[in-house]
């Protein structure tokens, strides 16, 4: 049996003004071979591997270090969804996922420090910060576009490109928007 193929992937990483980063990652699937097609129709072994993949996907974000202000914070994997672009044969899975750091007035910074690769697919990643933030710098493979006001930031990351160990984002907070609840 023929194993889904990674396609293309997505995420939308959107910031509040407490340090509450909500990610949604979607990721696309060639699946000629049917396995998804199959578990739709078995129910229990649907939300089996969904277990599996959500557990998976928790596995791959705690051996990552993601700090915000130097200091280290824990995404964790809220829900994962299953579903379909036009036909059976082109699945995609979109995972829920959140975390929190402290910010600050002034100068802030995300970093994320994970393993290098070369990417196997084309996917695109969009920090939306709120309007009032501006993103000053970032240090990641691929293009980049600041776009908005200054607060969003579209990252495009090509098939083949070497990608990881340091991405970062640099940003500025207006000291009235800061909240910590």
């Amino acid at each position: 049996m023929r194993e889904p193929l990674p396609i293309h992937a997505e995420g939308f990483f959107v910031m509040g003004i407490d340090g509450t980063v909500n990610q949604v990652t979607i990721f696309e699937y060639l699946d000629e071979g049917g396995y998804y097609r199959r578990l739709i129709k078995d129910r229990e072994a649907l939300l089996k591997e969904l277990r599996v993949v959500m557990e998976n996907m928790q596995t791959f974000l705690d051996e990552e270090v993601i700090k915000i202000n130097g200091e280290r914070v824990g995404a964790r994997v809220l829900d994962v969804t299953l579903g379909f672009r036009g036909s059976l044969d082109r699945p995609y899975l979109e995972f829920y996922i959140r975390f929190r750091g402290t910010l600050k007035p002034g100068i802030n910074n995300y970093e994320d420090f994970y393993e290098e690769e070369v990417a196997e697919y084309d996917y695109e990643i969009n920090w939306i910060f709120p309007s009032n933030f501006k993103v000053l710098d970032y240090d990641f493979a691929g293009e980049g576009y600041v776009l908005g006001s200054g607060n969003i930031l579209r990252l495009i990351v090509k098939k083949g490109l070497k990608v990881g160990n340091y991405e970062s984002i640099t940003f500025e907070v207006p000291g009235e928007a800061v909240r910590q609840d």
